[in-house]
């Protein structure tokens, strides 16, 4: 029997990288445990020196000593857990056994628009961080609002012609994964800070708001207490959860 894989994190109203792989793994029934550490801070240190080569979070490891699978890097361990640890084909979200020719231009689009999350949107990371509990007023950079409408047109490409009142290609993917924390953000910020969305940007986002397993993070995310002043951006209006008493 493998020994059940660790997951280690960080902060959850904050580490969206920690968010999409956790989710990940939840959404495809991978059973693990999770670890979490508070981001810039020295008790981090011995943790990450042991189990992250770059420093960074998530982390995914297993086994032991010749055998110990070390993941890092989200978009590895999203790579990772398709090829060994579930039958469902994550870039479909259905059993391996029932994909054929016909989900090759889903599986295609879904794993594009995946690396173009991983590696771009950087007006969106830049301008609205994740911040689960607080309701922030900002002024959105011109790379901001280009990436905003980018993400809104995948969107809406999707629910069209590839799903309808869904997660983005109908079954629960690795693409709604990866689009989690920004979901969160647009919740965020968009309103407070008069960024009108799309209805279908709005009905994407209550859809993904309802998953359960996004839902137990938020909560979770609420019940903690550190502030990170460098994840921390524009006008903090509100805030939600146990801080919301201290402010």
């Amino acid at each position: 029997m493998m020994q059940k894989p660790l997951l280690i994190i960080g902060n959850k109203n904050y580490s969206s990288w920690s968010l999409r792989a956790w989710l990940l793994l939840k959404a495809f029934n991978i059973d693990f445990e999770e670890q979490v550490i508070e981001l810039f801070h020295p008790s981090a240190t011995p943790i990450l020196d042991e189990h992250a080569p770059t420093g960074k979070v998530p982390v995914l490891v297993y086994g032991e000593n010749d055998e110990r699978v070390m993941v890092w890097d989200t978009l590895a361990i999203a790579i990772h857990a398709n090829d060994y640890l579930t039958n469902l084909d994550i870039w479909i979200g259905l059993n391996k056994s029932n994909i054929d020719n016909s989900n090759r231009i889903n599986s295609a689009y879904c794993q594009s628009i995946v690396a173009e999350m991983h590696s771009g949107l950087m007006g969106i990371r830049s301008d609205m961080p994740m911040n689960i509990r607080a309701t922030a007023r900002i002024q959105p950079s011109a790379a901001c609002l280009t990436d905003i409408a980018r993400v809104e047109e995948i969107f809406a490409d999707c629910l069209k012609n590839r799903s309808k009142n869904s997660y983005l290609f109908g079954q629960f993917t690795a693409a709604d994964a990866f689009f989690a924390p920004v979901v969160l953000r647009l919740q965020t910020y968009t309103d407070a800070s008069d960024i009108v969305l799309k209805p279908t940007t709005k009905q994407y986002c209550e859809t993904m708001l309802n998953n359960p397993h996004l839902q137990a993070w938020r909560e979770a995310a609420l019940e903690e207490t550190r502030v990170i002043k460098e994840d921390e951006a524009g006008e903090i209006l509100s805030v939600v959860g146990v801080l919301a008493d201290q402010r």
